[in-house]
């Protein structure tokens, strides 16, 4: 069959599934609050720190006791954003100036600006060659007398190497701060869930999530102090024993809308169908796959009990598509009706902030306790190539919504790329000349 690219007829036209997903149920939820003239976390509440957590109360306070027994964690609260919540779970571990946390160099920016806005330094390590997270194996070599913390990406939905971040942490004194963004019903066997396996942890409530109220976010800890910085930091920087106006820390107004609680509410109720209807669609996309040379599925942690897909992350060896670029690959599944993506394109310690903050200038807080200068973050390409590979020519990007069709959907994403390797010699000469 002749390429899309070149005037052939595309292996789909119909639009994959749009998310996020909406029903009649979510627009009476929020309706009732909108009616109800209550939009905000304490309107129901006789004295500003009541919690209860009823039908009838505040949305949000029920959707964070739902969230935290789906998760099997002690404690969850709903903030403005996963960015936010980041923030916060920084502060909530006691991050300061001069401070350095390991963490990935492939996932969003906020995985790092939380750590730069504590005026403390991201160490970048390699990612993991089949999972794309962070490489718990180098982690160990990256630590200094200045490390204070990990911060681990579950990325796309994978599962990281937690038992052996956890034992360093451990053999180190530092804190984990579980970046759960994609991983909303996520667990490992033995009843392990993500959100639970870090002193601290986020999960994000954005528009492209698994679970979604258009923005948003979530912290979730076990430990009762960090939950405690953690709903203080939130709320302006209030004690649950303070007065309204008594603010006993620096603070923020990170709370969520009632509106967003009672959509969340509804949301969060088809969350396991979704992702049992992504699971099923990702199983069927990487066994058809298995069949085409060059294109490999990261694999989901070995203990995976609840797998989900945020992302199905597909790595492309363009030496077996006779040395074809990828941008040009993608360039023909999205003219076959296929819209993959190559993900990131250049790696965290690219982004031009880099260049653009004063690290070393006097008097800058990043310099506290250190006696030698800030080196500069290009040198990671020298000691990232994983991050660089995938950035550049390997990754391939199958997103969450592309998973939510029927098996025929997951199937037509087999058939494209079936159609493109057949078709190889045609497709490198379209980039020719």
């Amino acid at each position: 069959m002749k390429l899309a690219l070149s005037g052939g007829k595309p292996i789909r036209t119909r639009q994959y599934p749009q998310w996020p997903e909406v029903d009649q149920g979510d627009v009476r939820s929020v309706e009732s609050v909108v009616k109800s003239g209550k939009w905000w976390l304490y309107a129901y509440s006789k004295d500003e720190f009541a919690m209860s957590g009823e039908e009838g109360t505040s949305r949000v306070e029920a959707f964070e006791k739902a969230f935290a027994e789906l998760h099997h964690v002690r404690f969850a609260y709903a903030t403005s954003s996963g960015t936010a919540s980041l923030e916060i779970a920084c502060r909530a571990i006691g991050l300061k100036p001069g401070d350095e946390v390991i963490t990935t160099p492939y996932t969003f920016v906020a995985t790092s600006t939380c750590i730069l806005n504590a005026a403390a330094i991201p160490v970048y390590v390699d990612i993991d060659p089949l999972t794309y997270n962070l490489d718990a194996r180098l982690v160990e070599r990256a630590i200094t007398s200045r490390t204070r913390a990990i911060i681990p990406v579950h990325f796309g939905g994978v599962f990281a190497d937690m038992d052996t971040l956890r034992e360093i942490a451990a053999a180190h004194h530092l804190k984990i701060i579980e970046d759960a963004a994609h991983s909303h019903g996520a667990s490992l066997k033995v009843n392990r869930w993500a959100g639970t396996l870090g002193d601290i942890a986020i999960f994000s409530l954005q528009e492209s999530k698994l679970l979604t109220a258009g923005e948003g976010g979530l912290i979730t800890t076990n430990d009762e102090e960090l939950a405690e910085q953690s709903w203080s930091l939130r709320h302006c920087g209030r004690s649950r024993a303070g007065k309204w106006y008594e603010h006993e820390r620096v603070g923020w107004n990170s709370r969520m809308t009632e509106l967003q609680g009672a959509l969340l509410l509804s949301q969060l109720s088809k969350l396991d169908g979704q992702n049992a209807r992504r699971r099923r669609n990702a199983q069927v996309l990487s066994r058809g796959l298995a069949g085409i040379p060059g294109i490999t599925p990261n694999p989901q942690h070995p203990q995976t009990e609840n797998d989900v897909y945020y992302l199905l992350c597909l790595r492309y060896d363009s030496a077996r598509w006779d040395d074809i670029p990828r941008g040009r690959v993608v360039k023909a599944l999205n003219a076959e009706g296929i819209p993959v993506t190559e993900g990131y394109c250049f790696p965290l310690y690219e982004n031009p902030l880099y260049h653009n903050v004063a690290f070393n200038a006097p008097g800058s807080p990043y310099l506290t306790g250190r006696s030698s200068p800030i080196p500069d973050f290009r040198a990671y390409r020298e000691t990232c190539p994983v991050t660089e590979r995938a950035c550049r020519s390997e990754a391939l990007w199958v997103a969450q919504n592309l998973l939510l069709g029927k098996e025929e959907d997951a199937e037509d994403i087999v058939r494209a790329f079936q159609k493109l390797f057949e078709n190889r010699a045609e497709l490198r000469t379209k980039g020719e000349g």
